[in-house]
């Protein structure tokens, strides 16, 4: 199970929190102001200074004005985003990011190295088609005309440095800040806010942030003298699982603030540090933190989840103690850990209401802070602070039915005209032969599909524009951005295949059935001869609708041993879904299958038919098969219920959109049973919830294989 956490929305009318108090009455702000920030953390102290119109440049990355809605405000007011990265971290897996990073560190010390001996870029082997970690539009820089560029050299992989402008500062003032322990930070907002003429602003904003900590040290300290408080509990906080790397710079101070002994890394301002898992087990804490650098609440919660799961539950995180005993948290560390600015006096807070999770006084105590998030349900929330995760027996499929509940993070940008079709972007990248393009939704750089065939070969990441059909990608289900196989059978596929349209729910399965039967399609071949296809959102890897993972299908089809295509849908690609389906054929003839028809599970709406026909069938130039299709509604569902029985495999509801079907039981959870049906139908419904009433998962892991396909 997760408990879920919303942090209060605490504004002003301009979006600075009311606790900072009216800073307008300190000090006149420089007329002449123009700042561009090259840091996550400098904007959100911007913000916090209250000077957000001053703002004219971010980066890529910043999402906190000195929160999200000021953000908003600011980008909407015609804030330019300057910056954009090589690597694209929401798509890309932890350890596919570390290895990209260092990939990227260690070309540039060879190029400083060579530029060092005076060898030029051709001598030295440069890959000139290859750009930097993160790379500034100077010439838009030039164009925002700033008084003042925030930007750091604390971490060349975490942010824009120094080194990346190019001479942009040359004619405005450049400020550099490398805080690393609390005391800097709170200093750093002071020294951001003089950088900007605003001095009085900063003291300000440095004694409230201080004054927050404070709060929190003093919340625990003041349960702990009351003799109910517990011993200072060990914690560990994971900024990195894949490899795993522990917490540094300020996290160690956070840790004591909180009432908390640092576990591995116990020096305040000391870098984090690469570790084995054998090193977390050496000290087995009694509190594990699951924070990565650069991810919210959801990637942190997908991401455990899914180290949880490695061999089945049997792996050195599964084990520890905090995991096995409810004490392991997943958080937003991308905003109460990773920055160094006034929210994380937030994160220690956080911190210290899952340390001393079940000690009712300190719990209290913390509640009552001013700053303290709030508590909110799951369907309240668009910022999520923390989850707990119950012990190794949380298995994935579980803790994604609770991510499911959880909303998209970030927020909606303002409409930008002609940009949002990333296909187009990418053809007239690829016609003037150029290896990248910038995607303006995200500001990361994206390879085109020539940079990739001069490479040669499938990289592994999941690239968005791969022509090798992702062939290296280890976690298909997770990464890719192009229609791939997600599973091929062990014994291979039949030359002549059908592709049947694959929800994973019942409806689907029950069609994959009776295609097996004496009569069906697939009765002469057996289930070499089908491949299933499945849809799902490329960012949330949810078949759309039906509340069921990718993972989950992946599931279904290595149990099943049948062929899976996968088909990721990008909300702002201008690629239709007939396209992308034409492209998902080709990933099946390209293994020398000759596709005889595509076959799908509707039961008897007409009008899904007719598009069906017209838009796929027509236009793909395919025969479409309906194998549990009835002309009169509802006239062969005790035949389907009959099957779904025999084949003894559970169908979960996953996703419920109609009141009424509820009332009659199909909630989320609930297993759809011939009882069910029979109260659905006698409360008006469809009984299989053909009209989207609700939807399900088959569980067909649970019974054999042939049971399962009825063969």
């Amino acid at each position: 199970a997760m408990h879920v956490v919303k942090p209060a929305r605490r504004l002003s009318h301009d979006g600075r929190p009311s606790g900072w108090g009216n800073t307008s009455d300190i000090e006149d702000v420089p007329a002449d102001l123009r700042v561009v920030s090259l840091l996550p953390s400098a904007t959100e102290i911007i913000g916090a200074l209250g000077i957000r119109e001053r703002l004219v440049g971010c980066t890529h990355e910043c999402d906190a004005c000195p929160d999200e809605w000021g953000m908003q405000a600011a980008l909407a007011a015609g804030v330019r985003r300057v910056t954009s990265s090589a690597i694209d971290p929401h798509v890309t897996t932890q350890r596919d990011i570390d290895a990209a990073v260092n990939e990227h560190a260690a070309t540039a010390a060879k190029r400083e190295v060579d530029a060092a001996r005076g060898a030029t870029a051709a001598a030295s082997g440069n890959d000139e088609g290859d750009p930097p970690l993160y790379s500034v539009d100077n010439e838009l820089v030039a164009e925002l005309k700033p008084t003042v560029i925030l930007t750091q050299s604390l971490c060349k992989v975490c942010a824009v440095s120094e080194d990346d402008l190019k001479g942009a500062a040359a004619s405005c003032g450049l400020h550099s800040d490398a805080p690393a322990t609390l005391t800097e930070v709170g200093a750093s907002i002071e020294n951001i806010a003089a950088a900007c003429g605003v001095p009085q602003r900063g003291k300000r904003a440095r004694e409230r942030f201080e004054a927050q900590l404070a709060e929190v040290a003093g919340a625990v300290a003041g349960a702990r003298s009351s003799g109910k408080c517990g011993v200072r509990p060990s914690v560990l906080l994971l900024e990195w699982l894949d490899p795993v790397f522990d917490g540094g710079h300020w996290v160690p101070g956070m840790m004591r603030v909180a009432g908390c002994e640092p576990s591995l890394n116990s020096k305040e301002g000391s870098r984090s540090s690469r570790r084995e898992w054998s090193d977390v087990t050496a000290v087995d804490p009694d509190v594990v933190l699951v924070a990565c650098c650069g991810f919210d609440l959801r990637r942190n919660a997908a991401d455990a989840a899914a180290a949880l799961a490695v061999n089945n539950g049997d792996n050195p995180f599964a084990r520890l103690r905090a995991v096995r005993m409810g004490r392991c948290f997943v958080l937003d560390g991308n905003k109460y850990f990773a920055r160094p600015a006034p929210a994380l006096a937030v994160g220690a807070a956080l911190v210290a209401r899952c340390a001393h999770d079940g000690d009712e006084i300190v719990v209290a105590a913390l509640e009552s802070l001013s700053f303290y998030p709030d508590c909110a349900k799951l369907d309240d929330s668009r910022n999520l602070a923390w989850a707990r995760v119950e012990g190794a027996g949380a298995q994935t499929t579980e803790l994604n039915n609770l991510l499911r509940q959880m909303p998209e993070a970030g927020f909606e940008e303002p409409d930008v005209p002609d940009i949002e079709d990333f296909d187009g972007l990418h053809e007239e990248a690829c016609a003037r032969g150029d290896h990248f393009y910038i995607d303006p939704k995200t500001g990361y750089m994206v390879m085109t599909k020539i940079k990739h065939e001069a490479r040669g070969r499938c990289c592994g990441s999941g690239c968005r524009h791969c022509p090798f059909a992702h062939v290296n990608v280890r976690d298909k289900a997770r990464c890719i951005q192009v229609p791939a196989m997600l599973y091929t059978p062990v014994d291979g596929i039949a030359s002549d295949v059908v592709i049947l349209m694959w929800s994973g729910g019942k409806d689907s399965f029950l069609a994959l059935r009776a295609m097996l039967k004496p009569g069906g399609a697939l009765h002469d071949v057996g289930p070499s001869g089908v491949v299933l296809l499945t849809t799902f959102d490329a960012t949330s890897r949810i078949v759309a609708h039906q509340e069921v993972s990718a993972k989950d299908v992946e599931k279904q089809a290595q149990h099943l041993n049948v062929g899976l295509v996968g088909v990721p849908l990008h909300r702002h690609a201008g690629t239709g879904y007939v396209s992308r389906l034409e492209a998902a054929l080709e990933v099946v003839t390209s293994l020398g299958c000759k596709v005889k028809a595509l076959a799908c599970g509707d039961l008897h709406l007409e009008h899904i038919r007719s598009w069906r026909e017209e838009a796929v069938g027509r236009g793909l130039g395919m025969k479409i098969l309906y194998p549990v299709w009835s002309d009169v509604a509802g006239e062969n569902y005790a035949a389907l219920t009959k099957d779904l029985v025999a084949s003894g495999v559970p169908c979960t509801v996953t996703a419920v959109t109609d009141e009424a079907a509820a009332a009659a039981g199909a909630t989320v959870g609930a297993q759809f049973t011939p009882e069910l049906s029979n109260k659905l139908q006698a409360s008006g419904k469809d009984a299989f919830g053909e009209k989207g009433e609700f939807h399900t998962l088959a569980r067909v892991w649970k019974v054999p294989r042939e049971l399962a396909l009825g063969i």
